[in-house]
């Protein structure tokens, strides 16, 4: 039986007072070193305390959404939110000392030619994004993202006299036949209609609270603060407008195209929101799991299987890694009652394994989860075999989705180990799909600017706003009669929205690039490999722009003319 090592690592006694308490020793030992040696020295001490505590709060996440309903988990998940304060304080105060007068700039300068200067930039975002000033507000936020996810992870719909929960109820949307995707669409909507005013008020305190600490923090908007947390360092909110424009401009059009396709090919003059994620009549292409296995164990083996062969053709190291994941318990896949909503990977810096965490319901969405997070997990765990520092290891997140986006187009030769005879369909429709995220990913976005630049906003002008954006993004959306949607309330099915603020135009920054990948494979598998390999090693040490462009030999989504090329590309391979 494999061993639950993030239950185990959630009933682990940690001391966070004396982790702060050493976090200040390190950062007087800073002020007082002499030589460069000594500067290095304090930063590695400061980085194995960070890897310590950041397992701690990992594996009480995890937990928590494990069992949102668990009580101990609860109670642990509270007593992080609660130190959100102090637990930024092992950051801030190292961080206050290593940008003091009290530290030369010779020292700073050693450290900068030691881990690179990537980390020196956005250790001083970072910095301008917390203040002990703001610490009460951390903790209220965190402790509204912990009521979100609870109150998600709780939603259950009644489908055919059956309860089941949000996640299986989306699975439907995918079913052949359009009365039970219909009722599937209309149940989970009305969780979602039912439960609006609640989510609007969550989300009214988050933009005040969020507010409240761009405020603290001497900031105009809290845009600048979720920019500094994202740790961005080259590029701003004007380059993403830019970003957003040409989307607009060539990609919105695009997916139109394709969304009419669809429409043809069912023979539907009336296509409508529970229709969008079929793309053709028969059966949508479903893991092709032997009649009586259970899901979660024959993917598994499966996955084992790809990501082995991959790693005989391609000298990776994906077999090994998913083989030790296994055997450590660091997978969660299955969907279930009480369990916290999405899916993600988590890096556990000890033992220096990922895990991932998933909510399966039947779709090829289970299979993706493979691809998608194995991505994940692989850069961090190539970085850690390459990179010193768990903050060079660290990616900001429109590189992360890179490697996650990426691995899910470059194991297309080994779809028919997980989808059998529909794996050309699954390819086809998993590059239709990806295209016609590109605006969604966008329109996401958007909204977040646009609620923090105007945090007085009501609820009835939030929605607004979404529907304005969902013309402008979202053309071929057709709400057919369900007024959640059609009133403008679906932007709070977005997680991210509630949970991660600014992190979505990552996945659209990153898809533009993995489309790359995938047209580079083709040509030279060989060679994209290659190019991935040194991706995953190199992590976060470097700006994205410079990864793309610089290492990768890609082109840079922020480059004038570039979505331009990359939307015809895709046109073009949409043709074929």
């Amino acid at each position: 039986m494999a061993r639950d090592t993030v239950l185990r690592a959630s009933r682990e006694p940690f001391d966070l007072p004396a982790a702060v308490t050493e976090a200040r020793g390190i950062a007087s030992s800073l002020r007082a070193a002499t030589s460069v040696e000594e500067a290095v020295a304090c930063v590695v001490r400061w980085d194995r305390l960070r890897s310590d505590l950041g397992t701690w709060t990992s594996a009480i996440s995890i937990r928590f959404r494990q069992v949102t309903t668990d009580p101990e988990a609860g109670a642990a998940m509270a007593r992080i939110d609660n130190a959100a304060a102090e637990i930024e304080e092992t950051r801030r105060v190292f961080l206050d000392a290593l940008f003091s007068g009290d530290v030369p700039e010779e020292l700073r300068s050693g450290i900068t030619q030691r881990f690179g200067e990537t980390c020196m930039l956005r250790w001083r975002s970072e910095l301008r994004a917390f203040d002990p000033s703001v610490g009460e507000l951390l903790a209220e936020e965190q402790r509204l993202k912990s009521q979100h996810t609870a109150l998600i992870g709780g939603g259950m719909v009644s489908l055919g006299g059956k309860e089941m929960t949000l996640s299986a109820a989306a699975a439907l949307l995918t079913h052949e036949d359009r009365s039970t995707r219909e009722a599937a669409a209309t149940a989970r909507w009305k969780w979602f209609a039912g439960a609006r005013d609640e989510l609007d008020g969550i989300f009214d305190e988050l933009v005040r609270v969020r507010t409240a600490i761009a405020k603290g923090l001497g900031r105009d908007s809290f845009t600048e603060v979720g920019y500094d947390r994202m740790r961005r360092s080259d590029y701003n909110a004007q380059d993403v407008a830019a970003v957003r424009a040409a989307v607009a401009q060539h990609v919105v059009p695009l997916a139109k195209d394709i969304f009419r396709g669809q429409a043809e090919r069912l023979a539907l003059r009336d296509f409508a929101i529970w229709d969008e994620a079929i793309h053709g009549p028969g059966p949508s292409p479903r893991p092709a799991t032997p009649p009586g296995d259970e899901g979660a164990p024959w993917l598994e083996a499966q996955a084992q299987g790809l990501f082995d062969d991959v790693d005989g053709l391609h000298g990776t190291k994906l077999g090994g890694l998913f083989k030790d994941m296994r055997e450590a318990g660091l997978l969660d896949l299955a969907g279930r009652d009480a369990k916290g909503p999405g899916g993600f990977c988590a890096f556990l810096p000890n033992p220096g394994l990922p895990f991932i965490f998933a909510n399966f319901n039947g779709t090829a969405g289970d299979a993706r989860v493979f691809t998608h997070e194995m991505g994940h997990a692989y850069q961090g765990w190539s970085s850690a075999q390459n990179l010193p520092l768990g903050d060079q290891r660290r990616c900001t997140s429109e590189t992360a989705e890179i490697h996650s986006m990426s691995l899910e187009f470059l194991t297309w030769p080994w779809m028919e180990r997980l989808f059998g005879d529909g794996a050309d369909r699954f390819r086809a429709e998993h590059f239709a799909k990806q295209v016609q995220f590109i605006p969604y990913g966008c329109a996401i976005d958007h909204f977040q600017h646009e609620v923090y630049a105007n945090p007085g906003m009501t609820a009835s002008e939030r929605r607004g706003i979404w529907k304005d954006l969902e013309a402008r993004y979202l053309p071929s959306r057709n709400w057919s009669g369900i007024p959640y949607g059609e009133e403008g309330s679906a932007w709070q099915a977005q997680l991210h929205i509630y949970q991660y603020p600014f992190y979505y135009i990552d996945y659209v920054l990153a898809q533009l690039v993995a489309f790359q990948f995938l047209w580079l494979s083709r040509q030279d598998a060989a060679d994209a490999w290659k190019r991935y390999q040194r991706l995953c090693d190199l992590g976060g040490s470097l700006g994205f722009r410079e990864l793309v462009g610089d290492v990768a030999g890609l082109k840079d989504p922020f480059a004038t003319g570039s979505i331009e090329e990359i939307a015809q590309a895709l046109r073009s391979q949409l043709a074929h």
